[in-house]
């Protein structure tokens, strides 16, 4: 049977590739979905801001890109330092950016906090993602099989 070097044999290295790649793909979708529908998400993201309604404007063009980097960078399993920097700065705008809008631009909390909360969900299955991730962590050895 054909086993690439690549392809994991421990349980936990399989499982941990499956959520990387779903997850980087995953990413890199949401990015691609934004830049599709660009009018809409830029106004949305710079609604409720006031007076630094120009800066989310600017964010919405950047955040997006930030996620495809992000997304296809842990697909690759390339250069996490780059991914993870793209990641988390693209998600951890997001509830920090809808929260600042019931701050500053008088959006109620109620308006606010559920895509706030679906970005910490995100936030979240993402360190599950870096933290069960075996290659390069020293979880797994070259063969595949548990160092643990």
């Amino acid at each position: 049977m054909l086993n690439p070097a690549w392809c994991p044999k421990s349980p936990k290295c399989i499982v941990a590739l499956c959520l990387r790649v779903s997850f980087g793909l995953s990413l890199l979708f949401v990015g691609l979905a934004h830049y599709l529908t660009i009018s809409a998400f830029r106004g949305m993201v710079s609604d409720g801001l006031g007076a630094v309604s120009l800066l989310g404007s600017l964010w919405a063009y950047i955040m997006p890109a930030l996620m495809i980097i992000g997304g296809a960078l842990l697909v690759a399993d390339k250069r996490r330092d780059i991914e993870a920097w793209a990641t988390g700065l693209a998600l951890g705008s997001i509830p920090a950016g809808m929260l600042l809008k019931s701050v500053i631009g008088g959006l109620s909390l109620a308006d606010t906090m559920p895509a706030a909360i679906n970005a910490f969900v995100w936030i979240l299955v993402y360190g599950l993602v870096v933290k069960m991730s075996c290659c390069g962590s020293g979880a797994c050895d070259k063969t595949g099989t548990t160092t643990m």
